[in-house]
């Protein structure tokens, strides 16, 4: 029904595919506010590719809902409705947690108490997964001594909105969007919107096995006749389209039993292609395979390859920053995901000056976003390049990833965007600091990890003025110069890497002069505009540990700080000291823990030889898993004290899964290993490994450096960690120094 079926009429929409679509004027959640009664709600997350299901926990995506919950292809919601009724009442959830994949799940419900239905004589058991499509398998069955008959009723609507409406952004006007339509063979049900770019976007669901009732606007009625003990099934299949093509490759499965087999095979091949790490402890182990299946689910293809997206629900778009972090922690156990990245990142790498999306010649971005606000240029994220660390840590992991690889064939490939990319830095830090501030009406504020617009602040609270200097940013940008340096004379560039290493030294001096506060024994988490320091201590100054850039004795002492009470909450490291008068432990970036700043944090106590507290972090990580469902690390948690709840306390809108959260228990346990790769020259240095001695003995199996492979074995006793070679293939040789 239409508000006005004689003006809607004029007001229709003919799809590539012959669907005539009537205009829907009526709002589609007038009069339904949701109230947000749980600030930490539970969600469940399946993921493939370019597409994502947020779930309530019933497993449910609950009508004019306002926590993210729906079905997402390319930024855009695909479905804002997915509700289940029988016979008028809500099953009953008995199992809504069952999504072990990744990227599939299983959900089981009852019937409720309600007229002539007995209690809890019915069973409705969902299977969910994701390929290129969603599929969905159905079993409705009756444990009754007689024949039942009742009705299903699933509701489907779709508001079509950008994730960034989904995340509260008021848009001026929005597309139009269509009355739902049933097929015209009764088994389908489109649901469509025309932006305002005129592109037509249209969700496809699919009845197979059974034919509904009816299809009426959205709502899909069977009438079920329930023999004793005899299952009825049916399948439904959800498409998305653009203008008429199908959003992802194309997919040939022709039911739920092909989509989940070809879902399984192809992680099965994904992870044949990286190492395989175990121990002798069973809930580590857990941690880890489910690290690895985070990982996977959050690869995401572009129109120019395939990357990491951040974080699902808010962030599942590929990030610069984010993506280097990832395959850099990920590097030692699954290479072809670095490769996967810098790749990807160099295909979007600046071509021009574009102060709209902050792009410069040489930059590398900071956020892609493909959906209609996108498209129309409401949002710079086309993509966006407003971040200061991007650029270097891809240089970081271009380099890391060769020592590892021994690939020089893509490094000369590569090589006019490494080239590009040093000149961007020489441009922007002119001999001096990295800085940034906003330039696009649009873009943020601040461009560092802590990207929140009041993380960088003086001690009396007052935000620092751009342009800002963070600290870790020069951290990384003297890193990469002495990486890439290194990289520069294996090609024979010598005179290049002569002046990166001059003009890290330089960088390192001034560092020292600029940044190090005597009083604090510490490092400013920043200069601001004035080039005063912004000397609140802050979680920061860690990620400078495995730079290089300080001294020892400097390093040491800001590794003795981030151990303080008021920065180590018994889970973890804050962002920012409990006695800062920012501090606020439910702050996204000022008091709270991140697992990924952990992880760098810790890498960098290995460097300097404290791999002793670097176990304390992993150990701090790994019993936040344990108080995770399905042991996932969240993006972040509160930053409270340990001793003032039995349990981390979950972040209110905390993306999980999150590829850097997912990655940081790699990168703490490789650390600990010490592993030194140089496949250029076919060797790999062992330097010092020394792991947990809870964690029993550690074997690490299809390692690779360079075309040689490798499986080792770390057992530690007394204090000390002996690697044993359990097999060795290719050209490979392994020192290993005490």
């Amino acid at each position: 029904m239409v508000a006005d079926p004689a003006s809607a009429e004029l007001n229709f929409v003919a799809s590539p595919e012959g669907q005539r679509y009537v205009v829907d004027m009526r709002p589609l959640c007038q009069g339904m506010p949701f109230v947000l009664t749980d600030a930490a709600h539970p969600r469940l997350v399946l993921k493939h590719g370019s597409h994502f299901l947020v779930l309530d926990e019933s497993a449910n995506i609950p009508a004019c809902n306002t926590l993210g919950y729906g079905y997402y292809r390319y930024d855009t919601r695909h479905i804002s409705q997915w509700e289940l009724y029988l016979n008028g009442d809500v099953p009953l959830s008995l199992l809504s947690s069952s999504v072990e994949p990744g990227y599939a799940g299983s959900f089981i419900y009852t019937n409720p108490a309600s007229g002539d239905l007995p209690q809890q004589k019915i069973t409705i058991n969902r299977e969910v997964v994701l390929t290129e499509q969603l599929w969905e398998r159905l079993a409705i069955e009756s444990f009754h001594n007689q024949d039942l008959d009742c009705t299903l009723v699933i509701k489907f609507q779709s508001d079509f909105a950008d994730m960034f409406e989904v995340r509260g952004l008021n848009r001026p006007a929005r597309g139009e969007r269509m009355v739902p339509l049933a097929g015209s063979d009764g088994s389908r049900l489109f649901l469509a919107y025309r932006g305002l770019d005129g592109v037509l976007l249209e969700t496809e669901i699919e009845f197979i096995g059974m034919k509904p009732h009816s299809i009426n606007e959205g709502e899909v009625t069977f009438h079920l006749h329930l023999p004793v003990r005899q299952a009825v099934r049916f399948e439904l299949c959800v498409k998305t389209r653009m203008d008429g093509q199908p959003l992802g490759t194309s997919d040939d499965s022709t039911g739920y039993h092909h989509a989940r087999h070809a879902a399984d095979l192809r992680y099965s091949e994904w992870r044949h292609h990286g190492s395989l790490i175990t121990t002798e402890h069973e809930l580590f182990d857990l941690a880890i395979k489910r690290g690895f299946r985070d990982i996977y689910i959050m690869r995401q293809p572009t129109p120019k390859g395939w990357g990491l997206a951040a974080g699902v629900p808010w962030y599942c778009a590929i990030f610069g920053r984010d993506s280097a972090i990832t395959a850099w922690q990920l590097l030692p156990v699954m290479p072809g995901l670095a490769r996967e990245c810098i790749e990807v990142l160099a295909a979007y790498q600046g071509k021009r000056k574009d102060t709209f999306r902050a792009e410069r010649p040489g930059k590398i971005l900071h956020e892609l976003r493909l959906g209609e606000l996108a498209r129309t240029h409401i949002i710079p994220h086309t993509p966006y390049y407003g971040t200061v660390d991007a650029t270097p840590l891809w240089l970081i992991l271009f380099a890391q990833y060769i020592h590892w690889s021994g690939d020089l064939d893509f490094a000369r490939q590569l090589w006019p965007h490494v080239r590009a990319a040093i000149a961007f830095l020489d441009r922007t830090a002119d001999g001096g600091f990295l800085t940034y501030q906003r330039e696009s009406p649009q873009g943020l504020e601040n461009q560092g990890w802590k990207d929140s617009g009041d993380s960088v602040m003086h001690t009396d609270g007052s935000l620092a003025h751009p342009p800002i200097a963070i600290c870790e940013a020069q951290a990384y940008l003297y890193a990469s110069r002495l990486k890439i340096a290194e990289i520069a004379e294996l090609l024979g560039h010598g005179s290049l890497a002569g002046r990166l290493r001059a003009e890290a030294a330089q960088l390192r001096d001034l560092f020292a002069k600029h940044f190090w506060m005597e009083d604090e024994n510490f490092p400013a988490l920043a200069l601001d505009g004035d080039g005063r320091p912004v000397r609140v201590i802050s979680s920061n100054p860690g990620h400078c540990l495995w730079t290089g850039i300080l001294d020892q004795d400097k390093a040491d002492a800001v590794a003795d700080r981030l151990l303080y009470r008021d920065m180590h909450s018994g889970w973890g490291i804050r962002t920012l000291s409990s006695q800062a008068v920012a501090f606020n432990p439910i702050s996204y970036h000022n008091g709270s823990v991140w697992p990924h700043d952990n992880g760098i944090i810790a890498e960098g106590m290995v460097k300097i030889g404290r791999t002793h507290d670097a176990h304390k972090l992993l150990h701090g990580l790994f019993e936040v898993c344990e108080h995770q469902r399905d042991f996932r690390l969240p993006e972040l948690f509160c930053g409270f004290e340990r001793h003032e709840a039995s349990r981390p306390i979950d972040y209110p809108v905390s993306c999980s899964p999150q590829a850097w959260a997912a990655g940081s228990i790699f990168q703490i346990l490789t650390a600990c290993m010490n592993l030194q790769p140089d496949a250029c020259r076919q060797q790999l240095r062992i330097v010092n490994p020394l792991l947990p001695d809870w964690l029993g003995t550690v074997t690490i199996r299809g390692l690779r450096v360079g075309q040689a492979s490798l499986d080792l074995c770390f057992s530690t006793r007394s204090g000390a960690s002996f690697c044993q070679i359990l097999r060795k293939e290719g050209n490979i040789k392994v020192i290993v120094e005490a």
